[in-house]
């Protein structure tokens, strides 16, 4: 009896275990799009809608005109930082599809979003940044 108890947890396990895997789709388990996308990208974001900082003609733009910019892929999960005008890193997560299409945002001090729409193509991706009535960006990187 004593050899039974041992092995039923183990049994009990391996059932959970293998129903698991058969109720995952194999592109699931795998990710979303594999490795194709992987990889360690770097390039810049340019401004391309300013926001304006004070009043009157001679008002200056709140806004940084280029700022480098890193991004990771891994099993289709997708992290993008930058640093702002004040050197704070800001952190954009999402998510590639198999067609290259990439989704991410970042929230905002306030609880807003901003949004950055991409697609990864040819070893790089190209986007933009929309930051509601702040500064928006074009967003140009290369995978290393």
């Amino acid at each position: 009896m004593q050899k039974y108890r041992s092995t039923m947890p183990m049994l009990l396990g391996l059932c959970l275990v293998g129903s698991t895997l058969a109720a995952t789709p194999a592109s699931a388990a795998l990710g979303p799009t594999g490795t194709v996308f992987d990889g360690d990208y770097t390039g810049a974001m340019n401004l391309t809608t300013p926001a304006v900082s004070g009043d009157g003609p001679n008002s200056d733009s709140a806004c940084v005109e280029r700022r480098p910019a890193t991004m990771l892929v891994r099993n289709g999960n997708v992290y993008l930082q930058y640093a702002n005008w004040r050197g704070d890193v800001l952190h954009y997560r999402g998510t590639v599809d198999a067609s290259g299409l990439a989704d991410l945002y970042h929230t905002n001090g306030d609880g807003s979003r901003s949004i950055l729409a991409g697609q990864i193509s040819n070893d790089g991706l190209t986007g933009h940044v929309e930051r509601g009535e702040a500064c928006n960006y074009s967003v140009s990187l290369a995978k290393k």
